[in-house]
């Protein structure tokens, strides 16, 4: 049976408010994967970082506590902030060639003071070690249904927090508020296949609202503090929120102070908590993709 977890409810006039808790979602999933953790020989995870970005070096280490909690050796590249586009490749391609490594990030931002080719870089990462879900083959993946696609990590995050919550996409009128390879378009993907009806909303969208108004789920991952208003959602409605912002020196969402729906993922506490556990599960799945790739050399030989 599924356990559904009822956590922080606001009392409305018309009812209750629920918070979908991204710390409770990720405990569970956290203790189902350590099970299956706990059955293999992992190998490690590679996260390259270029320049001193303050909140990339706080990123990093969040990964990092995780992956001491999962009893997965973790490797920190630094390059400095003088690396150019080929230096990258180079370090990725060095990483590819490891047997020991398994999963493979490039923190992001990289520095702007240098101009990157970052589709080379991101399609350097060898598509079964890309834990992040950038390269263009586990997009095609993605985009075609394959289970070998490495999924973005917040959108499955996001799917993780809806199918713990018991909230089916299937049928359902999603609004996806921003385009990005990495949260939009990925969950246009991944929300398609499980027969929602999604409309991708973007900065050359006309009326945004118009949108919003009539869905049943509303995604939002602008990074715009206050951006989505009240009045641009239906009451009964969900959203989930991915924005990533400060106002008056607080972490908030894109979603306004005070805003109330049916179902509401809270910043900070919501996906956020989810993102940085998807890696570990991408993980596990190259873990999988690698062992699956040396027994049909074997095979061959």
């Amino acid at each position: 049976k599924r356990r559904r977890v009822i956590n922080r409810l606001i009392f409305l006039s018309g009812g209750f408010m629920e918070y979908l808790d991204g710390k409770i979602v990720r405990e569970e999933f956290l203790n189902r994967l350590k099970e299956k953790l706990e059955k293999e020989n992992m190998g490690q995870l590679a996260v390259i970082q270029v320049g001193n970005d303050m909140a990339s070096t706080r990123y990093i280490k969040q990964k990092e506590k995780l992956a001491k909690e999962l009893g997965i050796q973790f490797v920190r590249w630094y390059l400095d902030e003088t690396t150019d586009t080929k230096e990258i490749c180079d370090a990725i391609e060095f990483l590819n060639e490891d047997e020991r490594v398994e999963g493979i990030i490039l923190q992001l931002p990289l520095p702007k003071e240098n101009e990157y080719d970052y589709e080379k870089i991101r399609n350097t990462i060898d598509p079964n070690k890309d834990v992040d879900g950038v390269n263009d083959v586990n997009i095609l993946r993605l985009v075609n249904g394959n289970p070998k696609a490495m999924i973005p990590c917040t959108a499955l995050g996001i799917m993780k927090i809806l199918d713990f919550y018991g909230i089916d996409p299937k049928g359902k009128d999603i609004t996806i508020i921003g385009r990005s390879i990495h949260i939009g378009k990925a969950l246009y993907q991944l929300l398609l296949q499980k027969d929602a009806t999604v409309t991708i909303c973007h900065s050359k969208t006309k009326d945004i609202p118009k949108h919003t108004k009539d869905s049943d789920i509303v995604i939002t991952s602008v990074g715009k503090a206050d951006f989505l208003k009240q009045d641009m959602i239906r009451p009964d409605a969900t959203v989930i929120d991915v924005g990533f912002n400060y106002k008056n020196g607080k972490l908030c969402g894109d979603a306004e102070e005070g805003l109330t729906c049916k179902y509401l993922t809270p910043v900070p506490g919501g996906v956020g908590q989810m993102t940085v556990y998807a890696i570990f599960e991408n993980l596990l799945k190259a873990h999988y993709l690698i062992q699956e790739k040396e027994i049909k050399k074997t095979y061959q030989k």
